[in-house]
């Protein structure tokens, strides 16, 4: 059985009750507890990216079409919305996936994905029969974007984007999945993060055979200049990772709507694919971050790391409220 699957660690309250969370006692991730949000957040029960840059913490929603900058009070565990910028249309869904920050920029990942359409059990049988036949693709979702950020301020400066759908539809192994729906192991970016001046971009589809899953590297002003890597998660994809010192930490997920488990994970960065003339270290289960409440863990961002731990934030897609929580996870081998 999978580790992520093996229902370890598993949260065993829903991050959308009230008080803090309890848990199981994990191994390795421990210290949980709830981060308040606080302001009028846009898209708040669809949250899918965050990042923090000092005593701001940047989020933004799978369904929504704005960038939202909260501040952080004296307590450290209260967030509070102090402005907002729309990276498109209102009618418009960005599709945003996942935030990091690098080098005075904060990096916003679209999907890059398509969309069927969901069915409404108050329809009649024809109308979702013509439902699941409609499949679409908006442009404002394939969109990789830059914004200069001033970490003493909080301000947000000039706004650029590029687009990789023509990368992805010509590459030989991306091509063929981008044209398939997001949710259906077709390509949809979910992750971000920053190292040494390059973004890493993680794939929640496709997941190939024997569980590869691929990640994009390349620089922002090079997007031609790019290159695959793979990593393997049991079967899952990646809904959102961040640089370490040695390494990534990623958040794992399914690659449909089921929902779970959701996991952590350790690796090193390196490429998995296997040969006679390389060593390929395995992807290091960390635990399980499910709820029983059904929330989907989309987003993560790190607030520290010392020691063999890091302090992280994971951020939540719910039912009824805008959710976060905050815990420790053990990197140690």
């Amino acid at each position: 059985m999978s580790p992520c699957s093996a229902g370890r660690s598993t949260l065993t309250e829903s991050p959308v009750s009230d008080g803090l969370l309890q848990t199981t006692p994990p191994v390795r991730i421990g210290r949980i507890r709830q981060v308040l949000l606080s302001g009028a957040i846009d898209a708040a029960m669809d949250l899918s990216g965050v990042t923090v840059v000092g005593d701001y913490l940047v989020l933004g929603a799978d369904e929504g079409h704005r960038l939202q900058v909260l501040v952080r009070t004296l307590d450290g565990e209260h967030w509070t919305l102090e402005q907002t910028l729309a990276l498109a249309k209102k009618d418009q869904e960005v599709d945003i996936e996942a935030i990091t920050f690098g080098q005075g920029y904060l990096y916003v990942a679209g999907s890059h994905s398509l969309r069927r359409r969901r069915l409404k059990p108050e329809l009649s049988v024809r109308k979702n029969r013509e439902r699941l036949l409609d499949v679409g693709q908006q442009s404002a979702r394939n969109r990789l974007y830059r914004l200069s950020f001033d970490p003493a301020s909080g301000v947000l400066g000039k706004t650029e984007y590029i687009d990789l759908s023509k990368r992805l539809r010509k590459d030989p192994l991306l091509g063929p999945f981008t044209k398939l729906p997001s949710k259906e192991n077709g390509v949809e970016i979910e992750g971000i993060a920053l190292r040494d001046g390059r973004l890493y971009l993680g794939f929640r589809g496709p997941v190939l055979r024997d569980n590869y899953v691929p990640v994009m590297t390349l620089a922002f002003d090079r997007p031609k200049d790019y290159a695959l890597s793979f990593v393997r998660l049991d079967g899952q994809g990646i809904r959102d990772f961040v640089a370490l010192d040695d390494g990534f930490l990623i958040l794992s997920g399914p690659v449909n709507d089921a929902p779970g488990p959701f996991c952590l994970w350790w690796w090193d960065g390196a490429d998995q694919i296997p040969g006679k003339d390389r060593t390929v270290h395995a992807t290091r289960w960390l635990g399980e971050v499910s709820t029983s409440g059904g929330a989907s863990a989309e987003g993560l961002a790190l607030l520290s790391e010392e020691n063999g731990h890091a302090e992280v934030v994971l951020v939540y897609d719910t039912d009824n409220a805008a959710q976060a929580v905050r815990m420790q996870v053990d990197l140690r081998p």
